[in-house]
């Protein structure tokens, strides 16, 4: 039997696919990330979040405190509109 080009074609095929394999295998393990700098950026992430959480409720906080005093200078500014309103119809003469 003869070894014929064509017959170490599918050789040649099959060893260059696996020297393209073994690349792409080699390239994707330099790619990866160790565990532990996963861990510490996943662990840097979460104390960011807890940072904004903590923003978050101090700026909820801030404007329940708000709305608080807004309903009580409203309260404020209703019994002046009212004791206005009684000061206007002793000046003009007109009653209800």
């Amino acid at each position: 039997m003869t070894n014929s080009p064509e017959s170490n074609r599918p050789d040649r095929d099959l060893r260059q696919r696996v020297r393209e394999m073994d690349w792409r295998i080699q390239r994707l393990e330099a790619t990866q990330m160790p565990a532990k700098s996963i861990d510490e950026a996943f662990g840097q992430v979460y104390d960011e979040l807890d940072e904004l959480q903590d923003k978050s409720d101090g700026i909820r906080s801030d404007i329940a405190v708000m709305k608080t005093d807004i309903a009580r200078l409203e309260g404020k500014i209703d019994s002046l509109e009212g004791k206005i309103n009684i000061i206007l119809q002793h000046i003009t003469g007109l009653g209800n």
